[in-house]
């Protein structure tokens, strides 16, 4: 019998230009994704940062074939201890979570959203690459503003929550088509931006394949943070 679903698995590398990380390496990111036979896909996510408070992060995201979130489950791990954990779902009209974190106790909300959400913020790098699967890139380079949004968090490392936080006004932009390089290979990418970004986040562009999976392949954040990130390993499983 061959099975309908496939899975494709890889390791982003975290890097850092930082004197106390001599090696470069600030961190890493092993994800594997599912994708169904009816065209919804799940990731899952083990994202490990290695400075300051020491963060682990750990998501299950599943999304629907034109990629609006459906189910998400997301555990914060700093200092080695417990910081958060929180189960979120999404219809077409409202988005809900149900979790305890330290900073708040048991947490419960349901705010509405529309069918249009661009995605849902996880802060795992695979699902930052998500976040542009639903850009129009038929319209070619430019701007697309998104409304209403959510994230996990809007500290730039996801180190708060997990919880909503909305963000009312979010711009992607698609600078085109370009063929990337990087250690797990050679892929053709859209090459994107955030145009407008969360609380002065410094500029942050990525380039994620056009396959229809949209892996995250290679990006850099600009000063102070001096973060950049490739795709090092991918690996595809057998169909049958």
């Amino acid at each position: 019998m061959t099975k309908k679903h496939t899975t494709r698995r890889g390791h982003i590398r975290y890097q850092i230009d930082d004197p106390d990380f001599p090696d470069g390496i600030w961190g890493g990111e092993d994800w594997i994704i599912t994708r169904h036979g009816d065209g919804s896909r799940t990731l899952r996510s083990h994202c490990v940062l290695n400075d300051q408070d020491g963060l682990i992060r750990d998501v299950v995201l599943s999304v629907d074939g034109a990629f609006h979130p459906h189910d998400v489950f997301v555990r914060l791990t700093k200092n080695d201890k417990f910081y958060g954990s929180t189960w979120y779902l999404f219809t077409d009209e409202t988005a809900e979570y149900q979790g305890y974190t330290v900073e708040r106790g048991r947490i419960t909300e349901t705010v509405p959203i529309s069918r249009d959400i661009r995605g849902f913020g996880t802060h795992a790098l695979m699902s930052d690459a998500w976040l542009a699967a639903r850009f129009d890139y038929t319209k070619g380079p430019g701007d697309q503003t998104f409304r209403d949004n959510l994230l996990t968090s809007t500290d730039h490392r996801g180190a708060t929550g997990p919880d909503f936080q909305p963000i009312e006004v979010s711009t992607l932009r698609f600078h085109g088509i370009e063929t990337v390089t990087v250690q797990a290979g050679t892929f053709e990418c859209y090459h994107m931006s955030f145009a407008a970004t969360l609380r002065d986040h410094p500029f942050y562009e990525f380039w994620i394949t056009t396959d229809g999976d949209f892996i995250y392949v290679k990006s850099t954040v600009a000063e102070p943070y001096n973060w950049s990130f490739e795709l090092t390993e991918l690996h595809e499983e057998q169909t049958k």
